[in-house]
């Protein structure tokens, strides 16, 4: 499923329009984007936890060139971790 899917199906189980459900989807996905650029995270009850995860710098080596060092910098990446109860709705019997 598709971002466009996500907010007809969002549209249609909300009788609201599809401006609306985009809207809204948008938002949603704005704030989350907000706060883990603030270093917070995100907990959704039953879904899941957002939160950046910080990678230090380090040596490397250049794959073009094995005898060659290089230095990969450090970044910030996000991090998802499935609810209990996420796990349990897709878990297969």
């Amino acid at each position: 499923m598709n971002k466009l899917q996500l907010t007809e199906q969002l549209a249609a189980k909300l009788s609201i329009t599809h401006s609306e459900a985009e809207r809204m989807l948008n938002t949603l996905i704005n704030l989350v984007y907000e706060t883990l650029r603030t270093g917070d995270k995100v907990n959704i009850s039953g879904f899941g936890q957002f939160s950046v995860s910080h990678r230090a710098s380090r040596i490397g080596v250049n794959p073009r060139n094995p005898s060659q060092k290089i230095t990969i910098p450090e970044l910030n990446t996000p991090k998802f971790k499935a609810g209990e109860a996420f796990k349990a709705a897709i878990k297969l019997r």
